[in-house]
């Protein structure tokens, strides 16, 4: 997702990262990709129980599909660094509106799993106008449980 920021920012939202591993392997990982976006850790996982994320050596490890997942990202030039946290614990995309309603959930069903950009930008709404959009700026919130790295 970090990469359609643009195109998320245009309609008004934040990019926000939440992953699982100790605060000092979030720092890494933002100044390795280089990210803007803001950037939590929840070592506790209570974020992923909270919302339901699947957790497993199936899911993550033995699927066919995970592999498959990982031929396409390795094609497209990801790689898999030296994974930190639990490596086990699946995420997702979720759409928060401003009052805390959530307009969009995606739960990945195994590792590499992602929602399709174009349902996450449906459910972000259409982009304003330039004019509007830089004048009240995106908004980010902490999610429960989260340390800001």
């Amino acid at each position: 997702m970090h990469r359609a920021k643009d195109e998320i920012h245009a309609r008004g939202a934040e990019v926000v990262i939440v992953g699982n591993g100790a605060p000092h392997f979030a720092r890494a990982f933002r100044e390795d990709l280089g990210l803007t976006t803001p950037l939590y850790t929840d070592p506790t996982l209570a974020t992923y129980r909270a919302l339901e994320f699947r957790r497993g050596v199936v899911a993550t490890l033995l699927s066919g599909r995970t592999w498959l997942h990982a031929l396409r990202a390795m094609r497209a030039g990801f790689r898999q660094g030296r994974t930190e946290g639990d490596a086990l614990q699946l995420g997702g995309v979720l759409v928060v509106r401003p009052d805390g309603e959530i307009a969009y959930r995606y739960a990945s069903a195994e590792a590499g799993d992602h929602p399709p950009l174009a349902d996450v930008l449906a459910a972000l709404g259409p982009a304003r106008p330039a004019a509007a959009a830089a004048g009240s700026g995106p908004a980010a919130t902490s999610p429960a449980g989260g340390r800001g790295a």
